[in-house]
């Protein structure tokens, strides 16, 4: 989902390095070509300049398409259009600046920094910021209504967080029951990434009965059960796993080996997408799935 402040604060940088680009380009091309020093700090701010826009593609590319962007962003936003031509020239030219000023290590005529620069600093002077905000607005616009008032932002975060914890335990489910509770690696990584997940879960459960206008509870997946928001079932299994929290991150403390071997083989990521589902539709539709 869309991150405003996140772009906000990104947008920011940018204005704030063209500024310092301004600076220098001012005093025109004379002064530039004959101070050793504009140069340098000129290829200095410009790097720093394309990794805060890279950002922003990344995370503008990864709403348009709805799925995870990381490498190459500017590029691939130059191509979605959702920005004007020049823009997407501009966007483009930084682009092959970047690989150019790599691949020949630095080695970029002074002149021709000078003009490019100029022309990047310009062009995003004058319609970056305005564009972005009209994006901006484009995808917000798209974005699905909620029910329920929550940090999605954040409510994402906590959830990919749990995904990812729960990816991290693959390497020991293709483990005997016997080999897993034997091995001291693997029931130790195998209490952390749990702890991890459970503490995103929690944050979870708590955001949405906090946002649901609930009564605070001893055990928030109890209470979102009672209050209609999770199966019944579901909560019980959250509830008994939660319970196990602080014994799990304390290595010192002893944990049932066989009863954690579940837990990784399949169980606890069952009960995790469970509770991830069942959250996303009721924040969506303010009711629990039929």
């Amino acid at each position: 989902m869309l991150n405003v402040e996140f772009l906000n604060e990104k947008a920011t940088k940018v204005n704030s390095t063209l500024k310092k680009l301004s600076n220098i380009l001012q005093f025109g091309e004379d002064t530039f070509l004959k101070t050793p020093m504009y140069p340098d700090r000129t290829k200095y701010y410009l790097i720093i300049l394309y990794d805060e826009l890279e950002a922003i593609a990344c995370h503008i590319v990864s709403n348009i398409r709805e799925e995870k962007v990381k490498e190459n962003c500017l590029e691939k936003l130059s191509q979605e259009g959702v920005f004007s031509e020049k823009l997407n020239r501009i966007f483009q030219d930084f682009v092959n600046f970047k690989k150019k000023l790599f691949e020949e290590n630095f080695n970029y005529s002074d002149r021709e920094l000078f003009h490019l620069s100029n022309e990047i600093v310009s062009t995003l002077q004058n319609f970056f910021i305005k564009e972005l905000a009209a994006v901006v607005k484009q995808l917000k616009e798209k974005q699905p209504k909620l029910a329920i008032p929550v940090n999605l932002v954040k409510l994402n975060h906590h959830a990919s967080t749990v995904k990812s914890e729960i990816k991290r335990l693959n390497p020991f489910k293709g483990m005997s029951e016997e080999e897993f509770i034997n091995n001291n690696f693997a029931i130790d990584r195998s209490r952390y990434f749990i702890v991890v997940a459970i503490d995103s879960m929690l944050w979870m459960c708590r955001h949405v009965a906090r946002q649901s206008g609930l009564k605070p509870s001893k055990d928030c997946f109890i209470n979102l059960a009672e209050n209609g928001i999770l199966e019944q079932e579901l909560a019980k299994k959250l509830s008994e796993v939660a319970s196990l929290r602080d014994t799990l991150a304390d290595p010192t403390k002893d944990i049932d080996k066989h009863y954690l071997f579940r837990l990784v083989k399949s169980e606890f990521e069952e009960i995790a997408n469970g509770f991830i589902n069942q959250i996303a539709y009721y924040i969506k539709h303010g009711k629990k799935a039929d």
